[in-house]
């Protein structure tokens, strides 16, 4: 098994915001190896290249090769803290992670209203690790991530009742298989096993298909989805908002004309780019982001 790697250590932990409290804090997911892993990977790496495409006209970081599952905490100044916090997936076709992209960038904009980010840093390749369910080791990572963050509430500041998760793309898979399903998929490993991995608001961008396992219930929390009509399955998002809306279950779709995928909140001058004000509004308005003193 692999260790951390100086990297990596250096793209999370060096990423040092003004809206932040302190140094963001890593941890490891899992108290010992994570679930299923046998695979021997080369080191963590960024692969992309100066031929790679661009995003508003900057290179974005393609993490691959991930084998030790963290979770980093990024703490908003104690002027802008709410109690509330936000756990980010990064997407990457489940083959790399865009961790600033999708990541820290995130992590910045949730600090900047208020949120404690907690950016997951999950297992890549999975198709390395399961061809049939590519998905399989994000899933893990991210239920494990949610109640990891939960059981350690006090310890890191916020209120269990106010944790939410985003993910990007691929990274909608941990999203949806802790919003929308209550089957832990490995075998609890310690105390914070016992914690609900349920979110309190679940918000999957540019990433829409329902999976199998969903059990859609008024118990299911409320969530906030954008698309553009340009990305690549603009369909299975609206259909999954349907499907959230006929089972009695809160839940708010922005479709823009155009947009395309993986954008982030980059700002690419188009309509699409305005999704994170639209999200916070929407946030405020269920009290997510209400400052609760004392």
């Amino acid at each position: 098994m692999i260790k951390s790697l100086p990297l990596v250590a250096f793209l999370i932990t060096g990423f040092l915001i003004s809206t932040q409290a302190s140094k963001p804090e890593t941890w490891n997911l899992w108290p010992d190896e994570a679930p299923g892993e046998r695979l021997t990977l080369s080191d963590e790496f960024d692969r992309t290249t100066p031929e790679d495409k661009l995003v508003a006209g900057r290179r974005l970081i393609r993490l691959h090769n991930v084998s030790v599952p963290t979770v980093t905490i990024y703490k908003p100044a104690p002027k802008l803290d709410t109690g509330a916090a936000l756990v980010i997936a990064p997407g990457g076709g489940h083959w790399i992670l865009a961790m600033d992209l999708e990541g820290t960038e995130i992590a910045e904009w949730a600090n900047s209203i208020g949120l404690t980010a907690i950016l997951l840093k999950y297992r890549v390749p999975g198709g390395a690790r399961d061809p049939e369910k590519k998905w399989l080791s994000s899933v893990q990572d991210g239920q494990r991530a949610m109640s990891l963050v939960r059981g350690r509430a006090d310890e890191i500041g916020i209120d269990p009742d106010r944790i939410g998760i985003i993910g990007f793309s691929a990274g909608g898979s941990p999203v949806k298989y802790t919003a929308l399903t209550s089957k832990r998929l490995y075998k609890p490993v310690d105390k914070y096993d016992a914690v609900s991995f349920r979110p309190n608001f679940a918000a999957p961008i540019y990433s829409g298909t329902l999976p199998e396992e969903a059990e859609l219930s008024k118990d299911c929390p409320p969530f906030f989805m954008v698309i553009a009509h340009d990305d690549r399955r603009p369909i299975e998002v609206a259909e999954m908002y349907i499907a959230l809306k006929k089972a009695g279950i809160s839940a708010e779709l922005h479709i823009f004309e155009e947009g395309g995928h993986g954008y982030g909140l980059r700002k690419t001058g188009l309509p699409v780019a305005s999704w994170p004000d639209l999200m916070e509004a929407w946030m405020r308005q269920k009290g997510f982001l209400e400052r609760k003193d004392g």
